[in-house]
């Protein structure tokens, strides 16, 4: 992955259903590689070599939405109504941006007023610094986009996930020298923020031995994960739980690698379990601060050493004994 690429990702506009931009730019840069694609409806898209080896193939996952915001009502051409669409929680005044089917436009999101105990089903407020009468009701609106990248710190909206879909969009580009003896098969899901529907359809329509699922996480003092110590095996959370078994012989793969253990929130993961796969899918995932805001920031080092982690993952869990 180059940070140009992940730079163009974070600056386009994919709100959960309406994954378009990011779906597109992922196909057309596949096609340009000679890549064999589909296009799964509004769910998924997916790529592969047209060269087939007699190996385990491994999954690629990244979904291509991040959480945003959706017109509820229109008040006047500069006032609007909005919900969140996934797991925002605004907590001061933001800059956004509004896309219609006439374009993008500038808005500003009125923080809600803790006082009246906001909760994610209530409405917030938006306002537009000029008139627009084409704004209507189920416009997406997602934060507006910046950049900033030093040495140890890189801060951009949509790192979650953005990262997983900069980096199958070079993959055979930058990392061919990984996996040399499987087949690579790569994807990206549409509502991972919301609902999971697009990896459930994808499930049906992909076969592979491993599922690796490319995401985000959080640091977290109590359990030792910081930016910058390498990805994250989540070995338990609402949507993956690994066994001792299964852990021991991933940490015991010669890279750097953090985990987590949770009992709520998680990824995609689930979908391949819930359509009766027996394929495991294990996240391994990049550590931010800040996750869902204007500002995720990562630490470039453990951007640097996830392809390195993920061969090291696949070839752990695949070993024939």
């Amino acid at each position: 992955m180059t940070l140009e690429t992940l730079q163009t990702f974070c600056a386009l506009h994919s709100t959960p259903g309406d994954e378009g931009e990011v779906f597109t730019e992922l196909l057309q840069r596949w096609q340009r590689q000679g890549l064999d694609t589909q296009q799964i409806g509004h769910y998924a898209v997916v790529a592969q070599s047209g060269e087939r080896k007699k190996a385990d193939t491994v999954l690629l996952l990244a979904h291509a939405d991040s959480p945003g915001f959706i017109v509820q009502a229109v008040h006047s051409p500069t006032s609007l109504d909005v919900l969140v669409l996934g797991g925002i929680h605004p907590t001061h005044d933001a800059d956004l941006i509004l896309k219609t089917a006439d374009g993008k436009f500038p808005a500003r999101l009125q923080a809600p007023d803790e006082t009246l105990g906001w909760t994610r089903t209530m409405p917030l407020k938006v306002t537009l610094p000029a008139p627009l009468p084409s704004v209507q009701k189920g416009d997406r609106l997602c934060w507006a986009p910046h950049w900033e990248h030093s040495q140890n710190a890189l801060k951009t909206p949509f790192l979650d996930n953005r990262i997983g879909c900069a980096l199958i969009a070079d993959w055979f580009e930058t990392c061919s020298q990984h996996f040399p003896n499987m087949n690579v098969v790569l994807a990206a899901s549409a509502m991972e923020e919301v609902n999971g529907f697009g990896a459930n359809v994808l499930a049906k329509h992909v076969q592979a031995d491993l599922v690796l699922v490319l995401d985000i996480t959080y640091t977290d003092e109590r359990q030792n994960i910081a930016l910058g110590q390498g990805p994250v095996i989540t070995l338990s959370d609402a949507s993956v739980l690994l066994s001792p078994a299964c852990r021991d012989r991933i940490l015991a793969a010669p890279v750097a690698l953090q985990t987590e253990v949770y009992n709520y929130s998680g990824t995609d993961a689930r979908a391949f379990p819930a359509q009766g796969f027996k394929t495991p899918a294990i996240p391994v995932l990049i550590p931010t601060e800040g996750n869902h805001s204007p500002e995720e920031t990562l630490h470039p080092a453990d951007l640097n050493a996830w392809p390195q982690a993920l061969e090291a993952v696949a070839n752990a869990v695949l070993a024939k004994d």
